[in-house]
């Protein structure tokens, strides 16, 4: 099979038939190098990769088209001129001093996307390698790599196609970028390896050649530095700091639905989410935060529900109520800072070396360290942390409705305790959920083991940071169904009170997912329900 010309226009420019107008031009879905991607519309972008009728159209800015080209004119004439520069006629990391002959330069970057592709482990899901190849254009397309352009649109064919690489899920230290997961994301560009492509309402797995002829693309021949550009970067790292991210902001959503709800089951005082308190704490988290859970509660109306507590209010609830904006409000602001912080990295030159053609410099290499996954390694450390503390106060709500204070409950949330346990196992579930993850919580990013014979010898361990918060995501995840399973049954135990109209929506829709607990039963399937539910925005509408 023939490989693709080393010419500009390889593909002509895919176009989309919903468009509309930025800078003068069209475009739809992800625009790439303009400096303004945003990491809720990349990880928006990434999950059409899980639907087999999914549709992603991808452009690239206009400006940053012109960038590109300048930048890979001025590498090319370092090749003419046979100047000595990294990745471009060298070896790589400690064979940096290792001149290449002008004749194997094709070959070098073909030979560092194969030797490179050492992951292994249960492979990523198609929505991380579609992410992650997202981030990698997007990179390129800040017109400081050297790739050609035609290069950048064979990429983009191949995910506008749904063609996705199996890339094993272990063995990137994020130190110069996420080599090896990159390196086998690259490999199906160049017609090997295995790659998974829509098939019918699914997804079938195939070989790489196969899945280019099917879309009359040939296998790309890398040019000068590509190989190299294709793999470097923090692809991988990013692109999981991002969904921690995105997950924990939805998760923090149904959080404070679920302490509201918590707050009417088990007759705790609204005022601690009043406005007026709120914004002596100064704090926008614990405002942003209390004030959405004092809207769930009426904003100061007393429902039916609180009414019978309402004349015999405790001078001070558990700090798992009274503190819920403040704890809650904190990982808003985490969260908040998490996305500027990605924002950059999305947008910004990760490659080395990198090239500057501009009106001040003609053009220069710079060798550089911005492959580093420090920043997006940190904020996967971070969000963990942050979804943990989130985790552990929604237990200790889960705890105290198990003895409820007031007494207006019946023990472990069921009738006829003894005969039934009722939620007394769910509680140890939330409880397990919660260790785990705060034994997961040990920064990643603290830890460096280095390779490449001391080149590289400091590294970011990203990738584990991004798969440890991950996991911190789907514990809260169940943490917070167990939460909003036990406080719709504390609403069931005291009909015929009703509570307000947003917390009765909650509960109605809880109640679609699985019934009111009568007797015992298995709650594994309950929880896992619950779970499915947030996570679909079935319970919290996340488009309000």
């Amino acid at each position: 099979m023939s490989a693709i010309p080393a010419t500009e226009n390889i593909l002509k420019k895919p176009r989309s038939t919903t468009e509309m107008t930025v800078r003068g031009r069209k475009h739809s879905d992800i625009l790439l190098g303009d400096g303004n991607l945003q990491p809720g519309r990349l990880w928006e972008a990434s999950v059409t990769a899980n639907n087999p009728f999914g549709k992603i159209s991808i452009d690239i800015d206009s400006e940053a088209e012109e960038s590109i080209r300048k930048s890979r004119k001025f590498l090319e004439k370092l090749i003419r001129d046979e100047e000595p520069v990294y990745g471009i006629n060298t070896g790589f990391g400690y064979f940096a001093d290792q001149r290449i002959d002008q004749d194997q330069l094709i070959e070098l970057q073909v030979n560092i996307i194969r030797s490179h592709c050492c992951n292994v482990g249960t492979p990523l899901s198609r929505d991380i390698v579609m992410g992650m190849l997202l981030v990698t254009l997007n990179k390129l397309c800040q017109g400081h790599s050297g790739i050609r352009l035609g290069t950048i649109r064979h990429v983009i064919k191949t995910l506008e196609a749904g063609i996705l690489a199996v890339v094993p899920s272990r063995g990137s230290v994020g130190a110069s970028g996420d080599l090896s997961p990159s390196a086998h994301a690259a490999r199906t560009l160049l017609g090997e390896g295995r790659c998974t492509v829509p098939h019918n309402n699914g997804f079938i797995e195939t070989n790489a050649t196969d899945a280019l002829r099917d879309i009359d693309l040939s296998p790309l021949q890398p040019g000068a530095k590509e190989g190299l550009s294709l793999i470097n970067g923090t692809a991988l790292s990013t692109i999981l700091a991002v969904k921690a991210w995105y997950e924990g902001k939805r998760l923090l959503r149904v959080a404070n639905a679920a302490a509201a709800m918590a707050f009417e089951a088990m007759g705790a005082v609204h005022s601690v989410c009043n406005p007026t308190v709120l914004k002596l704490h100064r704090h926008q988290g614990t405002q942003e935060c209390g004030r959405e859970i004092y809207r769930y509660l009426g904003n100061g109306r007393v429902s039916d529900m609180g009414t019978q507590h309402r004349d015999n209010q405790w001078i001070q609830d558990p700090y798992s109520f009274r503190c819920a904006p403040q704890v809650h409000g904190a990982v808003w602001e985490e969260l908040q800072h998490s996305e500027q912080v990605l924002a950059d990295e999305i947008n910004a030159a990760t490659d080395n070396p990198l090239i500057v053609v501009d009106d001040q410099l003609p053009g220069e290499v710079f060798n550089c360290g911005h492959f580093h996954a420090i920043y997006p390694a940190r904020v996967s450390d971070k969000i963990a942390s942050a979804l943990t503390t989130l985790a552990s106060i929604s237990e200790r709500r889960i705890n105290h409705a198990m003895c409820a204070k007031r007494k207006h409950l019946p023990t472990f949330l069921v009738r006829d305790g003894g005969l039934n346990s009722g939620f007394m196992m769910a509680h140890v579930t939330a409880a397990a959920l919660v260790s785990e993850s705060q034994s997961l919580c040990m920064p990643a990013s603290v830890n460096s083991i280095p390779t490449n014979i001391q080149q590289e010898d400091h590294v970011s361990m990203g990738p584990i940071a991004g798969f440890k918060a991950l996991q911190i995501v789907d514990h809260l995840r169940h943490v917070l169904a167990i939460e909003l399973l036990c406080m719709a049954q504390g609403f069931d135990l005291q009909r015929p009170r009703q509570s307000t109209a947003p917390l009765e929506g909650i509960w109605s829709r809880i109640r679609d997912c699985v019934p009111a607990l009568d007797k015992d039963r298995s709650l594994s399937e309950d929880i896992e329900a619950v779970s499915q539910a947030v996570s679909e925005g079935r319970i919290v509408d996340f488009s309000e």
